[in-house]
Formats: C-alpha cells, sequence, structure tokens
C-alpha cells in the first residue's frame, strides 16, 4: 500500500513540474526543471537504528516486530534545472541580447548579485541599462571574474555577524555603482560576442558574462534570475565557451511536445498506482470481512 501511495504522490508532484514547464514555454530565457526521484527500501535508512524496549503486555506482532523496515517507496529527490540552449528568436532591437553557450549575465538585485540569460534591456531614467524588473545590469569586475567577489564577502559578513553592513554586490553596496553600464545621452549602441558595449566607437563597459562550475548548484528565485547559494562548490569561471548576440533573445528551452509526452506518461503512472490502492483497499475489506466471519 505505502508503495502505490509514494508512487502516486511523486508523479503529482511530478505533474506539476511538468505542467509549469509547459505554462513557460513560450516565456523568453527560461530554464525547464527536470524531477529527480529517490527509490529505497526503508531498511536502509533503519537498520542501525534500535528498536524501543517493549514495556506491557505482549502482542503477537511485538514476537517479531518489523518496525517498518519491510517498506519500500518512492519520494521526489529534488528538481534540477535544465540549462541546454533555447532557440533564438531575432528582435533586432539593439539592447536585446542572447547568450550562445552556458553562460549568464549577472545583475544587482536588493538581495544581492543575481544571474539571468533573460537578455531583454531597457535604459533607465538615470541611464543605467536595466532588465525589466529594473535590476542593474554590470560590468565585468577588473582584474577578476565577475560575481565572484560578492560570494566570498557573502560568506565573510555572515561569519561575523554584521548585519548592518550592506549585502555585497546588492544595490546598497556603494563598490557596485562603479560597474553600472551607463547609457546616457549615448547613441549607436553595438554589443559584440565579447559584451563589450561600444557608442559609435566609444568603448563603454563589458557586459559580466559568467559561467559555473557546476550550473546544477544555481537556485531559482523566480523570472528568470538565478542565484550561487553555494560558491564554495560552484564556482565562478571564465566564459570561455559563451557569446553574445545583439539584436536577439533566447527562448524557453522547453520543447512542448516532449513535455506533453512526459505529462500523459505522469498521468498514467499516477493512475496505475490508485488503481493498486485501491485493489489493495478492497483485499483488507475482504480480509476484515470475509474472513472475520469464518
Amino acid at each position: 500500500m505505502w508503495t502505490s501511495v509514494s508512487g502516486a504522490a511523486a508523479q503529482a508532484q511530478a505533474v506539476d513540474t511538468v505542467a509549469n514547464n509547459l505554462a513557460n514555454v513560450d516565456t523568453n530565457g527560461f530554464k525547464k526543471d527536470v524531477p529527480a526521484f529517490k527509490e529505497y527500501l526503508s531498511s536502509v535508512e533503519r537498520e542501525n537504528s534500535r528498536p524501543d524496549i517493549h514495556i506491557g503486555p505482549v502482542k503477537d506482532k511485538d514476537l517479531n516486530p518489523l518496525y517498518d523496515k519491510d517498506q519500500s517507496h518512492v519520494i521526489v529527490h529534488g528538481n534540477y534545472t535544465s540549462f541546454s540552449q533555447g532557440p533564438m528568436k531575432v528582435t533586432k532591437a539593439p539592447l536585446d541580447v542572447a547568450i550562445e553557450g552556458p553562460g549568464l549575465i549577472e545583475v544587482a538585485s536588493p538581495q544581492g548579485p543575481k544571474f539571468t540569460r533573460h537578455g531583454s534591456f531597457k535604459v533607465a531614467v538615470d541611464g543605467r541599462l536595466v532588465t525589466n524588473e529594473g535590476y542593474p545590469v554590470l560590468m565585468a569586475k577588473a582584474g577578476g571574474l565577475a560575481g565572484e567577489a560578492p560570494a566570498a564577502l557573502t560568506a565573510a559578513g555572515a561569519a561575523t555577524g554584521d548585519a548592518s553592513s550592506p549585502i555585497p554586490g546588492s544595490l546598497s553596496d556603494p563598490s557596485v555603482a562603479s560597474r553600472f553600464i551607463n547609457l546616457k545621452d549615448r547613441g549607436n549602441i553595438q554589443i559584440n560576442d565579447k559584451g563589450e558595449v561600444y557608442s559609435g566607437t566609444e568603448l563603454i563597459g563589458q557586459i559580466g558574462l559568467v559561467e559555473f562550475s557546476e550550473p546544477k548548484l544555481l537556485q531559482k528565485t523566480g523570472l528568470q534570475y538565478f542565484t550561487n547559494t553555494l560558491p564554495e562548490k560552484n564556482a565562478v569561471v571564465e566564459a570561455s565557451h559563451s557569446k553574445i548576440h545583439q539584436g536577439m533573445l533566447e527562448g524557453s528551452n522547453v520543447n512542448p511536445v516532449e513535455e506533453m509526452s512526459n505529462l500523459i506518461k505522469a498521468n498514467r503512472l499516477f493512475e496505475h498506482d490508485l488503481k493498486v490502492m485501491k485493489t489493495f483497499g478492497d483485499l483488507m475489506g475482504r480480509e476484515a470481512n470475509d474472513i472475520g466471519k469464518l
């Protein structure tokens, strides 16, 4: 019974994940989620635990206690994000950029540095190059990798417990202002494949394009943004395998045909688990009613 119950619960979560992917099939820069399942025997988890000493009348089940060690079940161990390349859409807008390769663009937010592949940018009132949510796009750090120092400083600030200091890499961090890309009163904007931004022939700055050693450890924060919550395991590396294309946007990497197939599969497995649960329920009902009459 528990095997089928856990299977149905796991498939229900898988359906939610696939449904979210299908809902974002037209969302630019969206990366689909893939559920990961874990199956194990309860005996593996509990074989080293010591049973409680029985106090009171001895019953038949106390003669051979199993403590649920015979149960086998499955759970959703989590979702991981697929960073496969999405299709390129031509927009011809000078501030639209699409990334070819595994790279992400660093932006500053009130919560600290974030990373995105949604390259639909615009110019704010003060001239800064920003995302649709108003997060400033940051330049690549001179003499170091973008996003590397803020992660390390965040860990150091947490260790010292200094809550009064601004979050490194956030909009309240004074050092971040020097990395803003200012396009005020600038025209004829050109962006090359390295992310270098030109106004005519004048170099204004370079977009902070970075790659990660373990992209699967990036955490989604909504609106196509990611955070690097484990910088000690997920190092920032040079974006040597990524290029930027101006006048284009990357579409969602969700394949609707594949996701519909996954949705049908998950629904059928869910229905099979329900049938098993009903069968076991009928057997227990017969056990209680028919065998009890003998």
